[in-house]
């Protein structure tokens, strides 16, 4: 079975969590972006769209016409006229910054398989195989 098959939609998703606003009818609506490809956008609106309504779907300076593909409650789908170009999909991804512990140190995952772990994360691997051990007993 090939990804193709598994989702049959013509590109990637990327999942966001960002304000936006969609003009339909004369009216600027504010949406919640919840996900983004280049060929369309998912999003959560307050007040229900019109299907097959054209819109023109905002966020910051990305600007692309469309029409609403479907809505269920307070979610609608819009499909861009024209796709997007897919670096400009990824330009309103961010990714996410490394979080830094109150020390300044990057805060890390502790891994039991990675190569090169520090002696303090062996120390707390070993501790944590060891547990339970200790309680079967």
């Amino acid at each position: 079975m090939n990804a193709s098959s598994k989702d049959p939609r013509r590109s990637p998703r990327s999942k966001v969590l960002l304000a936006a606003t969609v003009e339909c009818a004369g009216e600027a609506l504010p949406v919640l972006l919840r996900d983004l490809s280049e060929y369309g956008a998912l999003l959560e609106i307050a007040r229900a769209l019109e299907l097959d309504s054209e819109v023109l779907f905002r966020r910051n300076e990305l600007c692309a016409r469309g029409y609403v593909a479907w809505v269920r409650d307070n979610l609608a789908g819009v499909c861009f006229t024209r796709p997007l170009k897919p670096e400009v999909v990824l330009r309103h991804i961010k990714r996410p910054k490394p979080r830094e512990q109150a020390d300044g140190a990057q805060y890390r995952r502790p891994a039991l398989t990675r190569p090169g772990m520090s002696l303090e994360e062996r120390r707390w691997a070993e501790e944590v195989l060891r547990e339970p051990l200790r309680r079967s007993r």
